[in-house]
């Protein structure tokens, strides 16, 4: 029987901490390589470095260069959607991202659009109408691309899958990871064509309620997120 390919899918290799820096102050060098060095050694295969707005996926562009087997996403992070229109030119702004993926293709590192989606937990960061108009606006780069959505859905099922089903024929499938939802919204979640559902289990105050609701899915549909340093278990057919 051959082993189990093991992928994280999603690691915030842009976020300062990598740096060493945590609330603004340097604290230590930064251990990029360590953590990498350790991820291999436990097995891991592969590895998805997570862009959540545009510079970020340039940076998570720039790392993944620096290894065959890193990979990465081009998007912008429902948080993160003012960025659109603090840029002062969003169609700009979105032909930037655009440009970026297709970069990406080229070299054979960007495999996804996103992190894009709906967050309704923490809309002190951004606000809902500015989520929903962004996230849709990301469809036209899954579409141009081709490739598949690293999608983020948090409180947000209703409004999320009313977009996704607008935009069906944009999109040949993907993740949508941080699924902290009913098993209502799984069902539908798992009615789009070639769609995974990524379980997050850094959120550990539901994570048993999530894990069961989750699990009733078909398993070659869900993926365990889990975050570096620990790992993500892909499961397919």
């Amino acid at each position: 029987m051959a082993p189990i390919r093991m992928i994280d899918i999603a690691v915030n290799f842009t976020d300062g901490m990598f740096k060493g820096i945590y609330n603004g102050k340097q604290h230590h060098v930064s251990d990029i390589a360590t953590v990498l060095s350790r991820a291999w050694n436990a097995g891991v295969d592969r590895i998805i470095v997570t862009g959540g707005s545009l510079e970020e996926s340039k940076e998570a562009l720039a790392i993944a260069e620096t290894d065959g087997r890193l990979f990465c996403t081009v998007g912008v992070h429902p948080t993160r959607c003012k960025e659109f229109e603090e840029s002062g030119d969003p169609e700009k702004h979105f032909q930037g991202l655009l440009a970026l993926a297709k970069e990406g293709i080229q070299k054979g590192k960007v495999v996804a659009i996103g992190e894009c989606g709906l967050d309704y937990d923490r809309l002190h960061f951004c606000p809902p109408e500015v989520q929903k108009k962004y996230f849709e606006k990301q469809f036209e780069l899954a579409y141009a691309t081709k490739l598949p959505m690293f999608l983020h859905m948090r409180a947000a099922a209703e409004d999320f899958c009313e977009i996704m089903e607008r935009n069906i024929n944009k999109f040949t499938g993907g993740v949508t990871h941080s699924f902290t939802g009913s098993a209502e919204d799984r069902d539908k979640l798992l009615s789009f064509h070639n769609m995974y559902i990524g379980e997050n289990a850094t959120y550990t105050c539901h994570l048993h309620l999530t894990c069961l609701v989750a699990m009733h899915a078909v398993i070659w549909h869900l993926l365990a997120t889990l975050y570096l340093p620990t790992i993500v278990f892909l499961f397919r057919r």
